[in-house]
């Protein structure tokens, strides 16, 4: 049961005092400062408005039942909508609104302080890490809209994460891990608006945000070299993709590293560059095969957009004959999806990297080895590629030893 109360901040003052609405729901108090003062002696604690001695009663009082009428259509709206986080911030927000609209138009909420966030991140940030930024922010925007849940500080609770983590999953259609990265990226949110101060809640520390391992594409040896022997010659945008695309198979560069790379980064028989992702400073051996594109194109290669290269690589991977029948495996909620196409039509430029760790460790290269030269620095990581080399392992183990003849019984 809600009710509603007007009180003067100091009742025994005899000077001018402020008028504050106190509004009691769900065992919570909520207080709100009204902006107006009156002296005591013209306050009627029974009515709770002032007394019709004072000269601007009638204005006071008008004001103070429509602040009253409005608390309470705030409140009947939020249980009509089932809004299950009714804070006190979100009040004050809805109330500011309608009783103090300058004000409340001026004062920053939690996804302004988001989009603050955004600007901070940008010098140290890649383009990539902005854009998900930046969904995230639209997703949150259209989550408020939509279902009508009031988005502050204190309502980024196990409520919030139940109701986003749906709404991602049943509204967006997005897949299970991309939900987790969202929320991961609102914890990371939390921590940084609880460091300077703008929230005091620690709720989101509860929050689950494990990612599954996704289905790895890679290249098997035999098929990266189907793409690098592949006769492009008529088609030469096709063969300058192609080539940066092997140059990461033989490096394993990420791609926006490929795009910064210069001759002045090459010292000797190596790579030496600032990786544009991680900042770390990276030390890549060359071998025959990355060398020999890097004089192809005189060590300046010529790297397009991420988008097109992608479009590109389909192209090239149907012309090398990439086909396979590949299944990959997701989940939407507890809905299992099987995508089921030819191999070429999941080739990215990311396949480039794990095609290299993955054939390195085929080959026999230490694990430390490669993630010193890809710049993982965690083992957790990076041990997915350890999974598939070990299948790999016993297939080739089975298709070497299994033809052999049994030994006969002494």
């Amino acid at each position: 049961m809600a009710k509603t109360n007007f009180y003067l901040k100091n009742p025994k003052e005899k000077a001018e005092t402020l008028i504050y609405l106190f509004f009691h729901y769900n065992g919570m108090r909520f207080k709100y400062s009204t902006g107006e003062t009156v002296q005591p002696k013209f306050w009627n604690e029974e009515t709770q408005r002032t007394r019709h001695t004072l000269k601007d009663c009638d204005s006071i009082n008008n004001y103070l039942d429509h602040i009253e009428s409005e608390i309470k259509r705030i409140y009947r709206e939020s249980l009509t909508n089932e809004i299950t986080s009714i804070s006190k911030e979100y009040l004050k927000q809805c109330l500011d609104k309608v009783v103090k609209p300058e004000e409340a138009s001026t004062e920053k909420g939690l996804l302004d302080y988001y989009e603050e966030y955004i600007e901070m991140q940008r010098p140290t940030k890649t383009i990539g890490t902005i854009k998900k930024c930046k969904s995230l922010l639209n997703h949150l925007r259209s989550f408020q809209f939509e279902k009508r849940y009031p988005l502050s500080f204190d309502s980024i609770d196990l409520g919030f994460y139940d109701h986003f983590t749906n709404y991602c999953v049943n509204d967006l259609k997005l897949m299970n891990n991309t939900s987790a990265k969202y929320m991961k990226m609102i914890k990371t949110f939390s921590k940084w608006a609880l460091d300077r101060g703008y929230s005091k809640n620690v709720t989101y520390l509860k929050f689950k945000t494990r990612e599954k391992d996704a289905d790895i594409i890679y290249l098997t040896d035999e098929e990266l070299f189907k793409i690098y022997n592949c006769d492009l010659s008529k088609k030469p945008m096709l063969e300058r993709v192609r080539d940066i695309f092997c140059f990461g198979c033989f490096t394993g560069l990420r791609y926006s590293d490929i795009a910064k790379l210069r001759k002045e980064h090459i010292k000797g028989d190596e790579i030496n560059m600032i990786s544009e992702k991680t900042t770390d400073n990276l030390n890549i051996p060359l071998n025959g095969y990355s060398r020999g594109i890097l004089k192809k194109y005189d060590f300046l290669l010529p790297v397009i957009s991420i988008q097109k290269a992608n479009d590109f690589l389909k192209d090239i991977g149907k012309a090398a004959k990439i086909n396979e029948p590949v299944i990959l495996t997701k989940f939407r909620g507890v809905e299992e999806i099987q995508i089921k196409k030819p191999k070429y039509e999941f080739l990215t430029t990311h396949a480039a990297r794990r095609t290299f760790v993955t054939l390195s460790l085929e080959k026999g290269m230490r694990p430390e080895t490669v993630m010193s030269i890809t710049g993982h620095k965690e083992y957790r990581t990076f041990k997915k590629y350890i999974k598939i080399t070990n299948k790999v392992k016993s297939v080739e183990m089975n298709r070497i030893w299994d033809n052999q003849p049994a030994l006969k019984v002494v």
